[in-house]
Order: C-alpha cells, then structure tokens, then sequence
C-alpha cells in the first residue's frame, strides 16, 4: 500500500554537541505533551550519478518510529512531499516495484544503492491546543555514514511539522511563532538544510555539523570528493518558467556537467574567475613591517622599491575557452531534458498541472531540435523529433481532456439558473472525470514503457554532446543564439504567411482541422478550405509557442541572440493567447460533440450538450473570422520588431 501526504513543517538547527534544553513550559497559547522517543535508522539510496538528488528527490528504507517502511520525499513544482511504501513481506529490504516504477523516468532502470545510513534518537513533544493536538516538535541527535567517503558526521536539529490539515495560515503561523519562540531562546536557528541525506553527504551545515571519523577527515574539514554536486538537493527553486513550472537552475546545471564535464555557469557567460587576491600587492604598512623602514608618501606609490624581496612568480590565472555554439546547445538539451525527467516524476504521483508541464518541455525539446537543425546529425535529429512528437500527441489528449474539463466548469457556471438542470450539469462532469481518467492512464502507459526510457537515454546522451555536429563547435555562442532563434522565428513568419489553397485542391489537413470544416462555414471557403485555414491558425500558435521555448531556453543557457530576436520572440507569445482562443474552442467543440453522441447512446439528456456544443460553434467560427487580421498583425509586428525575418542571413 501507498500513501501520499504533502510536508508542512520547518527545520531549525542546533549547534554543539547536545539538544537543546527547552523551556516548553514557557510555549504561548499552547502546551505540549509527554514525550515519545524512537530509535530510527533509514538508509538512503540513489543512483551511481546521483540522479535523484538532481531531481530533489530522497528514497530511504526507515526502521523504527512510528512510520516504518520505504520512503520518497520530493518536491515537485511548488510542492513538498512525501510518499510511503509498505515494506514486502517476503524481503523488507527490496525495493517494492510500486516505487521503482513511480521513478523510472528519473533513474531510467539504473540500479539504486546505499549511499548514506542516518542513525536518528528522536524525541517527539506533542504541541497540543484546546481542541486537541496541532502540531508535534522533534528533537533529532543525528548519526550520519557516507557510504560512498566512508565518513561519518553528527548534528543535532529540531522540528515542528504540522499535524492538523484545517488550519488557516493565520493559525499555522501561530503554532510556528509559538514553538519558534522557545527554540531561539535555547539557541537554535532556522536550518540551512533540506534534508538530512544533503547532511550526511556534506552538502551543508556549517557549524551544527561535525565529522567524527575518520580523524584526518575532521581535521581535513571533511572534504568529501562523494558529496552531490553543489546545491543538487536545494529545497529553492530559482526561476519560474512562463508556463508556471519550476525551472531549477541548479540541479539541470549539475546534471548538465555531470552529463558533459563542460560548460559551467562561467564558461556559458564566456567570464573566466579567477583569484582576484592573487595579484594584489601587499599594502604600505606590510611592506615596512616587511623591510623595517617606514614607507614615504608619494603620489600613491611605495617609495625605495629596491629595498622590497623579490616577489614570488604569481601564477598564470586559469584560462577558459570561449563557449561554442556546441557548448550552448548541449545546455539547452541537458536542461530540459532534465526539467522533462523532473515532470515525469510528477505526473507519476499526479501532481497538480504535471501533464502540462511535461508536454511543454517534450515540446521545448523537440522546438530546440527543429531549430538546431544542421546542428545535430540529420538521422538523429530526425528520428528524435519523430518519437518526441509521439510523447507530445498522448499528452496533449491528456491535456486537451484537461483544458475541457476546465472549460466545461466556465461554461456551465455561466448559464442562467434553471437553463441547465443540476443532472445535467452532474452528467456532464462525470463523463469529462471519467475521460481524464483514461487519458492519465494512456500517460502512464506511456511513461511506463521501454520506447519512452529509451527516448529520455538517447536525449542524455545528445546533451552530453553525442551527435553534435562540428559546425555548431565552430560557431560562437552568440552566433549560434542568432541562428537557431532566428530559424524559430522563420518558422512563425512562413506559417502565419500561409496561405489557404484554392477550392477543389487536395490538401492534407490534421484530424482537428477537418472537424473544423465539417462543422462550421466560412464565407468564400469550402469545408476543404475551413480546415485549412484553422491549420494555419493551429500550426502559427505553435510556431510561436517553439519560438517562445527556444528563446527561453537560450536564456537559460546564458547565450544572447540579440535584443531585436528576443523581442521578436515576444512579440511571437504576445500572440499565442488570442490564437489559443480559437484552438481552445476546437478542442471544446470536439469534446461535446462527442459527448453528445455518448449521451444519445445511453439515453442522457442532450438538452445541455446541444446548448453548450451551439454556444462553442458560434465562438470558433467568430474566431476564425476573425484569425487572418490577427495572423497579418502578427507578422506586421514580428517584421517591425526585425526587418531582415526572413531573408537570408
């Protein structure tokens, strides 16, 4: 069995080599409760290149306590949590394939391992109000092995999670206040850690933390060449992406280097660091000390030069090359990549918005790779953009069930009281839960199978510079930006610029699109010609959309394409909405229209169906009257922006 609960606590560290001694008596509005002691040891695992850390996420098996068993804990988006497994009867020390699968898309089958043993004496103090308990104050003195350094290190830590899940936030910051009130008085402070396994790596801590063996680790100050990559487990996220996910800088940069060994933070901003101490001259009052004389005045240099030793030779400071385009392009990929495996690991547990956020980031990759191309070797690319596109149409059923759904809410909450009846409105919520249930399951099938690990393997390995052609090393990163942005924006420009075939013409069209030219009529255009023209509309807003990611993630990448493309580019999302109008309402159309037939098979009233379903035909053909002057606005404004679009060069 599974159970999900989200974490709402905060952390406090102690220093010394004992737990604080508290004054509980002295708690505001609240008492606490006898104590419970646990002796608990959990041993965490993770992946031979960390990839959990990366991705903020712990696995542990606990024993002792009051929640024995196989633990995950994650923060995915803006949420923290935890997942408990039970553990198997047959061996309480495998891993339940439950949990191996919910991280597959992280760890891609590798094996886990031991990589730290964290022995805990808890202490817990019940934090009890008038109307029962609210929260529970831990008291942790804490043993923690590497087992990969094969150091150990102790620290003492306190906290206070709450335990009731009806508190407004003015009553959860009461408790918190309380309690934090007695734990600043005993000295302790807010924790610098996230997580104890970040600790028990030396990750963090400063001084509340100590190694205790081996000695010439403690006395070396424990420097631990096993420790994660910095920050990988930093419970803050840095960045938000326009599309309301997280974009965590510093794990994908820790997965890109540990996936290609190039391309840090300096090298992509092209600023090499060096030691800016290391050539300072000693001041006046040094040198005399130095030499014994006094040091005269003059115009702000050191008189009697001579009298000076000789300096040592300063070393030469450490160089870095320039970034290429290559450089740049591998950090787009590892980044994304990353963010992808992150969302899948999301929708897994089913986290709020995960399916959208994954779809934006396999349509992130492939907007990259379309406009890389040259870049990357032709099969490669080609054959990567074809299995991305395949994830891409099963969550983008997945997410167009969603956008329904929510479409659905605004409709039947906007029609007059008594139009639609209760029933109805129970009917058509039931069918829109049951078709999100299928299309989250078709995900997971998805995410589950051998084609999909594969995929999310063969895009490491592209990140890690396989496959990356010589032409992108020999450009600039600059240069590089300019080109690959540029040919996101030529792509907006030829399909806003497209023009609907003349009648009776065979033309393919999308399945959406001929929908559309069955259903609606446009004046001077045949239902061939209606589909065409919502292709244009469907493939501009997507162009704009793989124009939008390509410039984010050139950002990212700390590579500049200029200020008049970057502006294009936003010209480009300015534009997305008004365009997502119509697409949105094709989507809706589509969904009631087959709700309708459903309801007619099983006898369910239609009455609502027929009205919502008139309503959305009237709103997409008003919105496809008026899409050629947005599409000439469009291209008026991505011209205005940058003149040379599309020209050569």
């Amino acid at each position: 069995m599974v159970t999900q609960q989200v974490e709402i606590e905060r952390k406090y560290d102690v220093a010394g080599q004992r737990t604080p001694r508290l004054k509980l008596h002295k708690l505001k509005n609240f008492t606490v409760g006898d104590p419970v002691e646990h002796e608990m040891s959990a041993t965490y695992y993770d992946t031979a290149d960390l990839a959990l850390a990366h991705a903020k996420v712990a696995v542990r098996r606990r024993t002792g306590g009051s929640d024995d068993g196989w633990h995950v804990k994650y923060q995915a988006g803006q949420v923290r949590g935890e997942l408990h497994y039970e553990p198997l009867k047959t061996s309480a020390q495998r891993i339940p394939a439950a949990l191996r699968k919910v991280l597959l898309g992280l760890t891609l089958g590798e094996d886990l391992t031991p990589v730290a043993t964290i022995n805990t004496h808890r202490t817990v103090y019940p934090v009890l109000g008038e109307d029962g308990q609210y929260a529970e104050l831990c008291l942790d003195a804490v043993s923690a092995r590497d087992e990969r350094g094969g150091v150990t290190r102790e620290w003492s830590e306190c906290e206070v999670e709450l335990t009731r899940d009806d508190l407004t936030q003015k009553q959860a910051r009461t408790v918190f206040e309380a309690v934090e009130s007695v734990l600043y008085a005993a000295g302790a402070a807010p924790s610098s850690s996230v997580a104890k396994i970040a600790r028990a790596l030396g990750q963090d801590g400063g001084d509340s933390v100590r190694v205790v063996a081996p000695e010439h680790a403690a006395e070396a100050g424990a420097s631990d060449d096993a420790a994660l990559p910095d920050h990988a487990s930093s419970g803050t996220d840095d960045a938000t992406s326009s599309d309301g996910g997280v974009s965590d800088t510093d794990a994908a940069k820790a997965s890109a280097e540990s996936e290609r060994g190039s391309a840090t933070k300096s090298e992509m901003t092209g600023d090499a660091e060096t030691d800016k101490g290391s050539g300072k001259k000693p001041g006046k009052k040094a040198k005399a000390e130095k030499t014994g004389k006094k040091s005269k005045k003059t115009s702000g240099k050191s008189s009697d030069k001579d009298s000076q030793p000789p300096a040592a030779a300063e070393p030469e400071p450490e160089t870095k090359s320039e970034p290429t385009g290559a450089d740049v392009l591998a950090a787009m990929l590892a980044r994304l990549t990353g963010e992808l495996q992150r969302w899948d690991f999301a929708v897994r547990i089913d986290a709020p918005d995960s399916v959208h956020q994954l779809r934006v980031r396999s349509r992130a990759l492939r907007a990259v790779l379309q406009a890389a191309r040259g870049f990357v070797t032709e099969d490669v690319v080609a054959d990567l953009e074809q299995r991305l596109k395949g994830v891409a149409r099963v969550l983008g059923d997945a997410r167009d069930q969603e956008v329904a759904r929510q479409r659905l809410d605004v409709l039947l909450e906007a029609q007059p009281s008594g139009v639609v009846t209760e029933q109805a409105k129970q009917e058509l919520r039931a069918a829109a839960d049951q078709l999100e249930v299928v299309a989250a399951r078709t995900v997971r099938r998805e995410l589950d199978g051998a084609a999909y690990v594969q995929l999310v393997r063969d895009l490491r390995a592209l990140a890690a510079g396989q496959d990356i052609t010589e032409e992108a090393a020999q450009l600039s990163a600059k240069d590089f930006a300019k080109t690959v942005l540029g040919a996101a924006l030529n792509r907006v420009l030829v399909s806003a610029n497209a023009k609907v075939p003349d009648a009776d013409v065979a033309t393919d069209v999308s399945d959406m699109a001929a929908e559309v030219g069955r259903r609606i009529t446009l004046p001077g255009l045949d239902a061939m010609q209606t589909a065409a023209a919502f292709d244009v509309v469907h493939e501009t807003r997507k162009a704009a959309k793989s124009a939008r990611y390509v410039s984010e993630a050139l950002g990212h990448a700390h590579a500049r394409a200029g200020k008049k493309r970057v502006r294009a580019a936003a010209v480009a999302k300015d534009y997305q909405d008004d365009l997502g109008v119509i697409t949105d309402a094709a989507v809706m159309e589509e969904w009631l229209a087959r709700a309708g037939r459903s309801f007619q098979r099983t006898d369910k009233d239609r009455y609502a169906v027929g009205l919502l379903h008139g309503m959305e035909l009237s709103d997409l053909r008003d919105g496809m009257l008026e899409a050629p002057e947005i599409l000439a606005d469009l291209v008026e404004d991505l011209r205005g922006e940058l003149p040379s679009l599309g020209s050569k060069g």
